[in-house]
């Protein structure tokens, strides 16, 4: 697939002890801007640095094995994604998580994912179908181990994959995106623990049947109702009530599918 975008890819750069502490290892000395960038934004999305945390250049710089201006150049493009901010005194905090981060980027991927998969399918069905059925594979035998971190990283490449056709590199980067941010709730409110791995897996069969059967309108209409019941699911896990933006978000998504939403009138 020639013109396939590519985003950005996740890095599993940490490694556990047996006790499950994590255990930092040195960066090589080649790219190291993009090399600590990979690392530091891996281990921000997976909830292994925690949001509101406080870091220092220097810290960050004797764990990786680097020095600042790395880290500084790494931390300048995760603040322009959102995932860390600047603070006096040489420190960083890891982005906090908030409500209106769920609703906001919710409803952006609802706006946006559903047109993705349909303009994919429209133009290289084949391949997108042929990519995400092995992908699948991969998530379910993960799920079926109990292996968050793979499942998740396979998770983000099924998504990926089935976006993969539009042509447009932009919109790759925006999807790419607005995963990364959703994903760190997900993280923390426990989706991808072992035991919520099986229904994460189910909820993707019909939307892989769809693209199987190269039925663009049925695939995008199951991924914005996917996207929608993760964002209620999320919210819900955070203390907070159903918001009347994501309600409207999925209905102008279906509407645009030729579909009806359910809150019309809201």
């Amino acid at each position: 697939m020639g013109d396939r975008p590519h985003g950005p890819s996740e890095v599993d750069t940490a490694d556990r002890d047996p006790v499950g502490a994590v255990v930092f290892s040195p960066i090589r000395k080649s790219g190291l801007t993009e090399s600590v960038y990979q690392r530091l934004r891996s281990e921000i999305v997976a909830a292994r640095l925690l949001p509101g945390e406080l870091l220092t250049l220097d810290e960050l710089g004797t764990r990786y094995g680097v020095s600042r201006t790395p880290v500084r150049e790494a931390l300048r493009r995760l603040e322009a994604e959102g995932l860390v901010l600047f603070r006096e005194h040489r420190r960083v905090q890891v982005a906090p998580l908030t409500v209106s981060e769920i609703v906001d980027t919710y409803a952006l991927r609802i706006l946006t994912e559903g047109f993705a998969v349909s303009e994919s399918l429209r133009r290289q069905p084949a391949e997108i179908a042929r990519d995400a059925e092995a992908i699948s594979r991969r998530m379910e035998r993960a799920a079926a181990a109990g292996d968050s971190e793979l499942f998740h990283r396979h998770h983000l490449d099924f998504h990926r994959a089935i976006y993969a056709g539009t042509g447009s590199h932009e919109l790759a980067r925006v999807t790419e995106d607005l995963r990364t941010r959703t994903d760190r709730h997900r993280h923390v409110h426990a989706n991808f623990q072992p035991a919520n791995l099986r229904s994460t897996t189910d909820a993707h069969i019909g939307i892989l049947a769809a693209v199987r059967a190269a039925d663009r309108h049925a695939a995008a209409r199951l991924v914005v109702e996917h996207l929608y019941a993760t964002a209620l699911e999320l919210l819900a896990q955070a203390g907070a009530e159903q918001s009347s933006l994501l309600d409207h978000a999925r209905d102008a998504a279906l509407g645009g599918l030729g579909g009806s939403g359910r809150s019309q009138g809201n």
